[in-house]
């Protein structure tokens, strides 16, 4: 009989255990999971979700479809920060601006004495929902939205979630010049003006509008190499230049290989272009256009340019 009790009272401790262990397991879960930051889709925004907030598979932002609430995130240059500050300027204004969505903002303050912070509510469909906006400037204009239908969802809570969002600085010119597919070496008076979706890079003057704009870039092709000649004039005659003179086109080194250069001239304009078709379907290319007087000046910079692209 001890025997049996000893191992009775042994199998209850041991459940008991299990049990308390589960139990702390079941209890940690939801503070780890609203530890996680996350980022938000198609945003430079990242931030700490509520508990039972995930991301919105329809805007950007967060939602509880439980109780119908979402976070949404607007951003925009940011240069539109002033303006957008100016509507947080008083809670009227404000009303005034979302009046056709039935929303009423009764209160606009600052969180930390710098984010502009409304507290209102919105009207939808019968339903009451309370409303919180809030405006961050970063290297962008972040205007994030509250439309929250859960009774216990606070303003404290809407003022933590904006205290945690962080806005991911723009990569540098040099970063995204990293991101490119080639390489080149800008020469004065040229400083590279623009990187364009990981594919191209504009060249200028600073300041002097009148110099020829020079673009470096990447494109897709089912051209063979060997083929530049006639790739080249077809991409060239487009747009304002499809009825211009071809005054030069002949073979030419360029991006570490056999390319193409092509110069047309129509009325007072003037365009050079060099090519050459790369292994795995593709083409680099730099196109340098303007006024004819600027162009012949700056030929021997722009030729200086080309030679120094270089696939990678």
């Amino acid at each position: 009989m001890h025997m049996r009790k000893r191992a009775r009272i042994g199998s209850d401790l041991t459940a008991a255990i299990v049990t308390a262990a589960l139990a702390a397991l079941v209890l940690a879960a939801p503070a780890g999971a609203q530890q996680e930051r996350i980022a938000i889709r198609g945003t430079s925004v990242t931030l700490m979700p509520p508990p039972g907030f995930t991301p919105s598979r329809s805007a950007a932002g967060i939602e509880n479809t439980a109780t119908g609430s979402t976070i949404t995130i607007a951003e925009q240059a940011r240069e539109t920060y002033a303006d957008l500050a100016e509507r947080f300027s008083s809670a009227k204004s404000l009303s005034e601006g979302y009046a056709q969505q039935k929303t009423t903002i009764r209160g606009v303050r600052r969180i930390d004495g710098k984010i502009p912070f409304a507290i209102g509510q919105q009207l939808d469909k019968g339903r009451t929902f309370a409303k919180y906006l809030a405006l961050l400037q970063g290297d962008k204009t972040v205007l994030v939205t509250f439309t929250i239908g859960d009774r216990n969802f606070t303003e404290a809570d809407a003022e933590a979630v904006v205290r945690s969002i962080e806005i991911t600085p723009d990569p540098t010119i040099e970063e995204r010049l990293a991101q490119l597919p080639f390489t080149f070496r800008a020469v004065e008076p040229y400083a590279v003006a623009e990187v364009i979706q990981r594919q191209a890079a504009r060249l200028e003057v600073e300041g002097d509008g009148a110099q020829p704009a020079i673009v470096i870039g990447y494109g897709r092709s089912q051209a063979l190499m060997g083929d530049e000649a006639r790739v080249a004039v077809e991409l060239l005659r487009t747009g304002s230049y499809r009825e211009a003179e071809i005054t030069v086109q002949e073979p030419t080194t360029f991006a570490g290989g056999n390319g193409y250069v092509v110069t047309a001239v129509i009325e007072n304009r003037m365009a050079i272009q060099y090519l050459r078709i790369v292994p795995g379907g593709g083409y680099l290319r730099l196109l340098a256009r303007g006024e004819t007087s600027a162009m012949q000046g700056a030929e021997a910079v722009i030729k200086e340019i080309a030679s120094s692209v270089e696939p990678l």
